[in-house]
């Protein structure tokens, strides 16, 4: 009967040298002694991680399923792949570095498994204005006067508003959250000597829909559109 010793994590067994992976059921006494699936694997061209969130559903008996998931890919250079899917998140990282490492290999990670999605970037309004909105602030830059003008709902009415031109802009800076199911994209402009922060563009959604190379790109041009550098979009 398996060690607890034995496991990497869960009812997960990966031995190096047989570069075999084997599964085994938990019992009230212990682990079985036969592996429920047992996989020797090839050679191995990439190991891809994919974690990603979507709308919550139901099984038939009307129990909740998870709202997050993550899948192992163990692509072979022959051809052919083996797939896993861990829901404990951890244990599915430790058993894509272990694959990985062995095969001197760096661990791919992206979201969801269909590929992530374009077509996340906030639009122009008719007059070519950027807005973005966020609680009671709304944020307008203006590339025509070259200023970002930033209104804010007062309770229990009335607005305040304030006008950052684009020359006190120091910098730019894309930020990506996760907080649960929920990751968010946003552009920051950081302004005057303090470095004020106001968001000119954001992305709210599932994790791991959104392409964070579009908005790297999208924020590189914003930096070049102001004419100051821009960090967390790489080079």
């Amino acid at each position: 009967m398996p060690e607890d010793s034995d496991f990497l994590c869960g009812g997960w067994i990966w031995d190096p040298v047989l570069r075999e992976l084997r599964y085994h059921e938990r019992t009230r006494k212990g682990w079985k002694d036969e592996p429920e699936q047992v996989e020797r694997l090839q050679r191995v061209a990439s190991v891809t991680w994919h974690r990603w969130s979507q709308a919550p559903m139901q099984t038939a008996t009307g129990q909740s399923m998870s709202t997050s998931f993550s899948r192992l890919v163990v692509a072979y250079e022959g051809g052919g792949d083996l797939t896993i899917n861990e829901g404990d998140r951890g244990c599915a990282e430790k058993l894509a570095r272990a694959i990985a490492d062995a095969y001197g290999l760096e661990v791919v990670e992206e979201g969801a498994p269909g590929g992530r999605r374009s077509g996340n970037l906030p639009q122009r309004d008719e007059m070519g204005l950027l807005v973005t909105r966020i609680g009671k602030v709304e944020v307008t830059l203006d590339e025509a006067t070259r200023e970002i003008v930033e209104t804010r709902r007062r309770f229990p009415f009335g607005k305040s508003r304030r006008s950052v031109p684009f020359a006190e802009v120091r910098r730019l800076e894309l930020t990506m959250e996760l907080e649960g199911p929920t990751e968010t994209f946003t552009l920051w402009a950081l302004f005057g000597p303090e470095e004020e922060r106001l968001p000119i563009a954001s992305y709210q959604g599932y994790e791991g829909w959104a392409d964070p190379e579009e908005w790297r790109e999208f924020a590189r041009e914003m930096g070049r559109s102001l004419g100051v550098e821009v960090t967390g979009a790489g080079d």
